[in-house]
């Protein structure tokens, strides 16, 4: 038994806080200190979204489908107002170093991208939701030297493939970390799917950098 517990590496846990700083850049800062102190994470990760770049004309100007929860009159209002800007990530990432946790963030845009990969932080995230956005990965693979975080739910077999593949054409793979993902808010455990794991293993341990899971149950 202790040989094969020395055997298992210890899981890098990565906290996400997303959204839910609710734009205040302190609230940020105090998450982040609660995720290193009490929760022990090696890495927290937030979002980076342009409303107008990610938004259509008509998107931005609807209101909230659930207006009670809106930071605006609108919902490109709403998400505008939960974004931090370029100098305000750099600021988190500085404070993620003060407590020991890399910062990463994830990006939904092609703005996006280029502003988090001039933070050059150990990984950028590309969410479910972007993942066959091609232009966005091509920006990563082109101009960012760190790894690449790809969550793969939302997507079929061979869309997975097709994501990994395209990282092979860049000769990007092993800087590729890919998560079994079910996508909800939240997911019933029932739904969650760990065997996942370890069919991306079978199928991709020899092409990319790691496997992991992002676990959306909350």
């Amino acid at each position: 038994m202790n040989n094969f517990t020395e055997q298992i590496e210890k899981p890098y846990l990565i906290a996400e806080i997303g959204c839910n700083h609710k734009g205040d850049i302190d609230l940020a800062k105090d998450m982040i200190k609660n995720a290193a102190e009490f929760c022990g994470v090696n890495a927290v990760k937030f979002q980076k979204r342009n409303p107008k770049e990610l938004l259509t004309e008509k998107e931005y100007n609807n209101p909230h489908p659930n207006p009670i929860n809106s930071y605006g009159s609108t919902y490109g209002e709403h998400r505008e107002y939960l974004e931090f800007n370029k100098d305000q990530h750099k600021e988190l990432q500085k404070w993620c170093n003060n407590y020991n946790v890399e910062y990463s963030s994830s990006v939904w845009d092609k703005a996006s991208a280029h502003d988090i990969i001039e933070l050059n932080p150990k990984m950028i995230k590309i969410p479910s939701a972007c993942n066959l956005d091609f232009d966005i990965l091509q920006i990563l693979c082109e101009g960012y030297d760190g790894e690449i975080h790809v969550s793969l739910g939302m997507t079929t077999v061979n869309e997975e493939e097709k994501i990994i593949s395209f990282f092979d054409g860049y000769n990007r793979s092993k800087d590729l970390v890919i998560y079994s993902c079910t996508s909800g808010y939240p997911v019933d455990f029932d739904d969650i799917c760990l065997y996942e794991i370890t069919r991306l293993y079978k199928k991709y341990e020899n092409r990319v950098k790691r496997i992991g899971f992002s676990g959306h149950h909350c």
